[in-house]
């Protein structure tokens, strides 16, 4: 008995161990803040973005996408009902379920690992992932059948059909960053995954305090007096809106959006056009500030959740180095999070260099 005890706490040694070494595992990040539609005919840089996250040498990509037990967690948040009429969708098409799963997916994986132009295969995977609640990789997986879908012959086409339904149902976000960064860069490291890290448990929460201060300003708005003080603070505020709009639009021109987003200058302007000035119109009178403070936090709430997902998810996976894309006005909040948790090193991804 002496011996079984001594052998059972050895054991519980080693595991509480490991446990603690992979909680405090350092995690260097490199964030890389996006749009989430760079139009339909993009004239961006996309290459030498990706080359920045090739040259990174990442363990894995983290999007902006719900878990499946996220998802299945939260009884509503703002997309909810569309993801649950395409998960409708595809359950109407009736194709025949796995029997299991779980070994369907890892099975599949490491066929096309070997194989990857086995379309068909590839088809069932997207199939059983997206009913799985896998949204992120199974929208990975439709970008890759939406890259082969050109040369797809008659019965590879009827096959798409009959798997996933009329083409483009599922999979049109072709202005997406994930269509022209983060999955190409997957592409180019070799890996097939992408991880989740998006958190919307705060969404009714958030979407109330934005409505209620939105309301509150525009009342605030109408009442000013743009002949005081207070009106003359405004006009310099939305005077250096413009600037920043401006050179926005020079560097989107350029093809060089993505470095204005990932700028001081670009955090800036997403600071104050979706957050009514954030707090520098604090202190005029009649601001709503308490509202402001409300909406600010919930944002924060939501921030903070991803910063942590991130972290977590990629210790728990192994991964001592992630590249991280967000959409731009997630990019400046969840770096200063990041850069307040152990163990963690961000770089950005203007000033990174190789």
């Amino acid at each position: 008995m002496k011996t079984l005890a001594a052998l059972l706490f050895f054991l519980f040694t080693i595991a509480a161990s490991f446990a603690q070494s992979t909680a405090t595992q350092p995690v260097e990040v490199l964030m890389i803040g996006t749009s989430h539609s760079y139009g339909k005919k993009p004239v961006e840089h996309f290459d030498e973005i990706i080359n920045k996250g090739v040259a990174f040498k990442p363990d894995a990509v983290f999007g902006e996408w719900l878990s499946g037990e996220d998802y299945d967690a939260i009884p509503a948040y703002w997309n909810k009902a569309n993801v649950e009429k395409r998960l409708a969708y595809l359950k109407k098409l009736n194709y025949p379920a796995p029997k299991n799963t779980t070994k369907f997916i890892k099975q599949t994986y490491q066929l096309l690992r070997q194989h990857p132009n086995f379309h068909q295969d590839r088809m069932k995977l997207a199939r059983a992932l997206y009913l799985n609640r896998d949204f992120g990789n199974a929208a990975y997986q439709l970008y890759r059948l939406d890259i082969a879908r050109p040369a797809f012959g008659n019965e590879e086409k009827a096959a798409y059909s009959a798997i996933l339904g009329v083409p483009d149902s599922l999979y049109r976000s072709r202005s997406s960053e994930y269509h022209n960064i983060l999955f190409p860069l997957i592409d180019q490291l070799g890996q097939d995954k992408i991880l989740p890290m998006d958190s919307q448990r705060h969404d009714r929460a958030w979407s109330a305090a934005w409505s209620k201060a939105d309301s509150l300003f525009r009342n605030w708005e109408k009442g000013l007096d743009s002949t005081s003080v207070d009106g003359k603070r405004y006009a310099a505020l939305n005077k250096r809106i413009n600037e920043l709009s401006l050179a926005g639009d020079k560097a989107e021109k350029a093809g060089m959006a993505t470095v204005a987003y990932n700028s001081p200058e670009g955090d800036e302007y997403l600071n104050i056009v979706n957050f009514y000035g954030a707090r520098r119109l604090f202190g005029t009178a009649g601001f709503p500030e308490a509202a402001l403070n409300e909406m600010l936090h919930q944002w924060q709430l939501r921030n903070d959740d991803m910063a942590h997902n991130v972290v977590n998810r990629a210790r728990a996976a192994g991964a001592k180095r992630v590249v991280v894309g967000v959409g731009a006005n997630h990019r400046k909040i969840m770096v200063d999070i990041l850069r307040t948790l152990p163990g963690v090193t961000v770089y950005e991804l203007n000033s990174y260099t190789k």
